[in-house]
């Protein structure tokens, strides 16, 4: 069955959605502290560890890796060109970064962070990786020639690859075989299975447009998937279509999602803008929890600790921190 739906078809089952909800005032959330970094460029990517106790930090030339209970800087992994996602395989004490300038991949040991080996892509300008811990492999999405690379997580080598076309952003999976790959230009997800690699066709993110990052959350079965046309789309990957959205700022987006036990809590999406838009979940219903105008970033590299409830968002120099 292909996922791929009319505009009349999704117009109809739009009817029944709840409309979105605004936040009231813009509390909540706010920066509390920062954590200073030693590299050069931009923060591109932001991937927390959190049963390590570590944030990892993509940009020019390094992943710097901090430690989130003391907010210190632990050690760093050479990366050629500017690193732009982490993955973390934590159960093979592996980790992943790309590099968007130089078309590369670079594994590295979690515990030493020494580099174990560094592998180009099959395509070109990768943004955004997936470890996948059922079939133990990492997916690539590549933002320039719409190609999806996959590496065996274990041998770091490349096991295979897949043409979607487009213009490929973020990524996710669920654990029933599938992975979720935004593209940006033709405004669908992309779904791939991991076991062959095979197209199942793509979800329009309709009524939005320019998806840019996604998270799945597998136990509610909702997909939610930020964008740079002013909306959060909430998607069911089994009906394969949207069954809400929720207003968000401006411009390309992040998305981070904070977890309790055996729920989804919130997600934390910042815009190009500044803004940072903070989503609650309650009984599959998504809506504004609160909204920070201006974060004092423009930057949608963001990541959470689910034990804290902190959330990190990348800054000029530094990684800003939010909590209540």
């Amino acid at each position: 069955m292909r996922f791929t739906r009319s505009l009349l078809a999704l117009a109809a089952a739009a009817v029944t959605v709840a409309m979105p909800t605004e936040a009231a005032e813009p509390a909540g959330y706010r920066v509390v502290s920062s954590i200073k970094t030693d590299g050069q460029g931009a923060i591109q990517g932001l991937r927390v560890d959190q049963a390590a106790r570590r944030l990892y930090v993509a940009r020019a030339g390094a992943v710097e890796v901090v430690d989130i209970d003391s907010d210190k800087k632990v050690g760093q992994v050479a990366v050629k060109g500017g690193a732009t996602a982490v993955a973390v395989a934590s159960d093979l004490r592996r980790g992943f970064a790309a590099s968007a300038s130089d078309n590369s991949i670079t594994i590295f040991d979690l515990s030493t962070l020494q580099v174990l080996k560094t592998v180009k892509s099959t395509g070109t300008e990768p943004s955004a990786l997936e470890y996948e811990p059922v079939s133990k492999r990492v997916f690539v999405a590549n933002a320039r020639d719409g190609k999806l690379t996959v590496l065996g997580a274990e041998s770091g080598d490349i096991v295979g690859s897949i043409a979607l076309g487009g213009k490929l952003r973020g990524i996710g999976s669920d654990t029933r075989g599938d992975v979720f790959v935004a593209d940006v230009e033709r405004n669908v997800l992309h779904v791939v299975r991991t076991k062959d690699l095979s197209s199942r066709g793509s979800i329009a993110t309709w009524p939005a447009t320019k998806p840019t990052a996604l998270t799945v959350d597998d136990k509610e079965r909702r997909i939610y998937v930020s964008t740079g046309s002013g909306r959060l789309v909430v998607i069911d990957p089994d009906i394969g279509q949207m069954v809400g959205y929720v207003p968000i700022g401006s411009g390309d987006a992040g998305i981070a999602a904070q977890y309790a036990p055996n729920r989804f809590v919130r997600l934390f999406v910042p815009s190009a803008d500044g803004a940072l838009t903070v989503v609650q979940n309650a009984k599959l219903t998504a809506s504004v929890e609160s909204k920070l105008p201006s974060s004092g970033s423009r930057s949608t590299a963001v990541a959470v600790d689910g034990k804290s409830g902190r959330a990190y968002l990348a800054g000029g120099s530094e990684v800003l921190v939010l909590n209540k």
